[in-house]
């Protein structure tokens, strides 16, 4: 199927046209060669493209794309152009009509000023003196022409070939395309001169919250190695930090009541309580490091929560806790309470 609809983008028309007098095609040439495109070959039979090297007989099915990668390129003529015109002629003879050595009529896509797959197998340039060409070999243009004024004259635009190289007898090889890139016109660059404004910064202050009526609830007590263990969370406190100028640093500490229970008249000691500090997901602050995990039983009266070293720890800083109670096993049966004061100082 892909051969037949290929096959039907190149068809060449079999219509006589007369050889006009002389007429040369308007320059309009972006290849290194003079064609206004480049063109690429591409194997009629499956739309593949072939390769730089290929050999080629005098009837290989060949037809040219204007895209190295895509066979369905169309070529595009000026709006001025009425007909179309594939030829075979001396290399820099192109744009001179009377210099081809050989022709055929080919079509426009319908409604259109497109040419999609024109045709680069040489057997099918039927007009002219194709035979001698064959005969003889030699350095060659094979491509298509927009033509007017029943292909008397060249379109305003459109010549498009490609420079091919025959052996005596027929055989040939496609030049690779060489595709100019035009220089860059230095009057498509400028400078604007920028100026921005700023304002000194300010600096902030320090200042430490805690949620309104926080509470820390220890509970879900287990036994573990038969005493009383129970854990709980430290809500989240938050340091800000705004001494964007000064960042002078930081330090978090806790102290912790002994825990009592009025009802049976009993204490235990604050060093029961472990502390495992946990920093918020949501911190903006850099360079804190969290204090070292206190264990139950043997907890420090003075609990390090964070500390933020001298330039460091600006922005806003999430602190919470892992909490862990054991109770010894002289100690009766109950709810506990303590409080736990948490100070703030600049380093």
């Amino acid at each position: 199927m892909l051969k037949k609809n290929v096959a039907r983008l190149a068809i060449v028309g079999l219509a006589l046209a007369g050889l006009a007098t002389v007429t040369t095609a308007p320059a309009f040439a972006a290849e290194a060669n003079g064609s206004d495109t480049p063109v690429f070959p591409y194997n009629s039979a499956d739309g593949t493209p072939f390769e730089a090297d290929q050999a080629y007989t005098w009837t290989t099915e060949v037809f040219g794309s204007s895209s190295p990668t895509d066979p369905m390129v169309p070529f595009v003529c000026s709006d001025d152009a009425q007909t179309v015109q594939s030829f075979i002629a001396p290399r820099g003879q192109e744009r001179t009509r009377a210099s081809w050595s050989a022709w055929a009529d080919i079509f426009f896509a319908p409604g259109t000023k497109t040419v999609l797959g024109f045709p680069i197998s040489l057997y099918k340039n039927n007009l002219g003196n194709a035979a001698a060409v064959k005969a003889a070999g030699g350095e060659y243009s094979v491509g298509f022409a927009c033509m007017k004024d029943n292909n008397v004259n060249f379109a305003t635009s459109g010549v498009f070939f490609a420079n091919v190289t025959i052996a005596p007898g027929g055989d040939y090889t496609v030049v690779p395309a060489d595709v100019v890139v035009p220089p860059v016109d230095p009057t498509l660059t400028g400078d604007i001169d920028l100026e921005a404004t700023t304002v000194a910064a300010e600096n902030g202050v320090l200042s430490l919250e805690v949620p309104a009526d926080a509470k820390a609830t220890i509970g879900s007590p287990t036994l573990i190695d038969n005493l009383s263990t129970s854990t709980g969370d430290l809500p989240e406190v938050t340091v800000n930090d705004g001494r964007v100028l000064t960042r002078e640093g930081w330090t978090l500490t806790s102290t912790v009541d002994d825990f009592t229970n009025a009802t049976a008249n009993a204490t235990i000691e604050k060093k029961q309580l472990g502390v495992k500090p946990v920093l918020g997901d949501d911190s903006t602050s850099d360079g804190v490091v969290l204090g070292a995990e206190q264990i139950a039983g043997s907890a420090d009266a003075s609990i390090l929560l964070a500390t933020a070293p001298a330039t460091t720890g600006v922005g806003v800083t999430h602190i919470g806790a892992e909490l862990t109670f054991v109770a010894p096993a002289d100690k009766p049966a109950g709810v506990y309470t303590s409080k736990m004061t948490l100070t703030l100082v600049s380093e």
